[in-house]
């Protein structure tokens, strides 16, 4: 390679060089990484960024921001998981002793087990000792209902709970209901009672109108008796 310098001080490579500051029409070859651009298939380019990383930024942008805005903390999903195990597993156990102490003819103390047995074996439903997987697996060792596949038994158990809602919610609705219907029922009655007094009422004024127009042809009678 042959490199020349001119009175200007301008190197000159490959037959490319500049004249007072300018090239000689050769336009430098740009640097590159040696990295291949990625693209969507369609040779359109997209973030090199995955999309497990896009949708961790996005998610704690949204978290941040309804914090700052509303002042409400979203739980994530493994938060929300453990709260719904934690209240399957305390019903599940609690209702299996329950039926085992009525056979025996006793009454299951459930203050005792939800504040004091539960928690120290388990913690609460929303605060758990253990992890969610390793308490599937105790469930299904437990009870045959759930498989003993952890994930598995993970979904069991968020049905088991999601299920005893709906029907506690069913209840709910029902007692609410009838207590709707039996204020009817009194309000039906509040009413009845001044339409019976108006009935009466009106029956008096009748009955006195009555006297009142007796009254008068009692007079008529006078008068004519007097002329």
């Amino acid at each position: 390679m042959v490199t020349t310098t001119n009175k200007n001080n301008s190197r000159t490579s490959n037959g490319a060089g500049t004249f007072n500051g300018k090239t000689n029409g050769v336009t430098p070859k740009s640097k590159s990484t040696g990295l291949p651009v990625p693209s969507n298939g369609n040779g359109i380019r997209r973030s090199a960024v995955s999309v497990e990383e896009q949708a961790n930024a996005l998610l704690e942008r949204v978290r941040t921001t309804i914090v700052k805005k509303f002042g409400v903390k979203l739980q994530l999903r493994e938060k929300r998981l453990q709260t719904k195990i934690g209240h399957a597993i305390k019903e599940k156990i609690g209702l299996d002793i329950a039926a085992q102490l009525k056979k025996r003819g006793k009454t299951m103390n459930w203050q005792r087990w939800n504040n004091e047995v539960f928690p120290t074996l388990f913690g609460q439903p929303d605060a758990l000792r253990h992890d969610i997987e390793t308490l599937a697996l105790v469930m299904a060792k437990l009870y045959d209902v759930f498989e003993l596949d952890p994930q598995e038994a993970i979904k069991s158990l968020v049905k088991f709970n999601q299920e005893s809602l709906a029907k506690r919610n069913s209840y709910l609705q029902q007692e609410q209901s009838n207590n709707d219907d039996d204020i009817d029922d009194l309000e039906d009655d509040d009413d009845e009672e001044p339409e019976d007094l108006e009935d009466e009422e009106d029956d008096d004024f009748e009955e006195e109108d009555e006297e009142d127009e007796d009254d008068e042809d009692d007079e008529d009678e006078e008068e004519e008796d007097l002329e």
